[in-house]
């Protein structure tokens, strides 16, 4: 990570911009605004330790806001490929970032909850589920995923368990465990370097004729019931069976390995 310093009321971004940078104040102050009607509105003056711009660098957005330094100020910049190299590596540096990401999550989900409340009160025949705001859905289709190697037994994170809403995701553990919460339908893996499982490896879910794995992201691939999908596969996708299924991911001579039991009450898979 390097620092840049600006000097008073200098334009570190406006808003609109494209960026993939974040920024941590190391010294000096910054002020975050938009403009509405012709107007500035500012939203917040940050201080020493404060960090600002993360969401562009994760989702490769335009800028929300701009932000300009109120005084000799002097900051700290972390690139995407640098956010995820140290993310890898478990580096403290990325708390302060990450701390700021999460907190930002629970505000929005506490405005979420609170509208939902509202939409009900104003139309109580019509009961909206939280799963459909939030992105995660219940169906009648169950997994039940075990692990189906002594090395996954060894984990005692990745007990048996049943699964109930979907999507559900699969990937790397990081080392640094504040990172971890960032999606809850999840399984993750604890892996060391070389890494057979990807950070966000691959995807179970559901479609109107089954339950199915996606792999679109994984550096090795995944094995379903011995068909390989993503990595150097051309195939993404493989449809589960009726009962047991095995699940490979980062190649066959991987260690990463499930039983996946699929039951559908009353319908085919």
């Amino acid at each position: 990570m390097k620092t840049d310093k600006f000097q008073a009321f200098k334009l570190i971004f406006a808003e609109g911009d494209h960026g993939e940078e974040a920024y941590r104040v190391i010294e000096g102050s910054v002020e975050i605004s938009i403009q509405r009607s012709g107007q500035k509105l500012v939203l917040a003056r940050l201080g020493a330790g404060e960090t600002f711009g993360e969401m562009a660098m994760i989702e490769s957005r335009p800028r929300s806001a701009s932000a300009r330094a109120l005084e000799p100020t002097t900051i700290e910049v972390i690139e995407r490929q640098d956010f995820q190299q140290i993310l890898d590596e478990g580096g403290e540096q990325l708390v302060p970032y990450l701390t700021m990401i999460f907190d930002r999550l629970r505000v929005t989900n506490d405005r979420l909850l609170i509208a939902l409340n509202k939409l009900n009160e104003l139309q109580p025949a019509v009961k909206h589920r939280h799963q459909d705001i939030f992105g995660s859905r219940r169906t009648s289709v169950l997994v039940q995923i075990e692990p189906d190697s002594e090395e996954m037994h060894q984990q005692t994170a990745l007990k048996k368990r049943l699964i109930r809403f979907y999507p559900f995701h699969f990937g790397r553990r990081a080392q640094l465990a504040a990172a971890e919460p960032m999606v809850q339908n999840q399984l993750l893996v604890a892996d060391s370097s070389p890494f057979r499982v990807s950070r966000k490896h691959c995807i179970m879910d559901t479609s109107g004729d089954g339950v199915f794995i996606e792999d679109k992201t994984s550096q090795l691939g995944t094995i379903v019931n011995g068909i390989s999908i993503g990595g150097k596969s051309l195939e993404t996708r493989v449809k589960l069976i009726r009962g047991a299924n095995t699940l490979v991911l980062g190649g066959q001579d991987s260690h990463v390995r499930f039983r996946l039991d699929v039951s559908v009450p009353d319908q085919a898979v």
